[in-house]
């Protein structure tokens, strides 16, 4: 008797193998998208990260140029001339009125320069690696029914710009310097 063993196949093996195949393919095309979307997500932490750092150092600049030594005859006053000091009108029902608003105009923060306009950080005060260098805003909170001594009581708000590695990842960073007794 006589066995023909191409009648007896019906391709099983193949069938399996092909199976098995788009499996390992659908397997290995996740890891991939999985491994470029991590990588996506670490370049947008950075970015994040790295204009934190930049609106963090732009803040300190401003700071800087306040005299803040306690005791000083000079203390909360600019140390270079005193531009970019709007004068904003108060309410006494509501303080935040007063709330300097010059920063939250984006002309502002172009470099043009004027009155209102932000200040650039430049030379050593640089930050290596972001798109933009970071930039900062001095501007006195005229508080109603504060004291009448402006030097010495109304707070200075700082605003900060700091920009990542690319142009989309912006930090902002304000705080509010009040000198005096209280």
């Amino acid at each position: 008797m006589r066995f023909d063993f191409r009648r007896k196949q019906s391709g099983f093996v193949l069938a399996v193998s092909m199976i098995f195949l788009v499996v390992m393919t659908m397997l290995a095309v996740t890891s991939i998208k999985k491994a470029t979307l991590d990588e996506k997500v670490s370049f947008n932490l950075r970015a994040q990260d790295l204009a934190f750092q930049a609106a963090e150092r732009a803040l300190r600049f401003c700071e800087s140029m306040l005299f803040l030594t306690p005791g000083n005859s000079k203390m909360c006053k600019k140390r270079v001339g005193d531009d970019n000091d709007p004068k904003v009108p108060g309410n006494a029902t509501d303080v935040m009125l007063g709330f300097p608003m010059q920063w939250a105009n984006m002309d502002n923060w172009k470099d043009v320069p004027g009155p209102n306009s932000a200040i650039r950080l430049s030379g050593l005060d640089s930050v290596p690696g972001v798109a933009a260098q970071p930039q900062c805003m001095l501007e006195r909170w005229d508080v109603p029914g504060d004291r009448p001594d402006r030097d010495t009581s109304n707070p200075w708000v700082i605003t900060a710009r700091g920009v990542g590695s690319v142009n989309t990842g912006v930090v902002w960073l304000q705080a509010v310097i009040r000198c005096g007794n209280y």
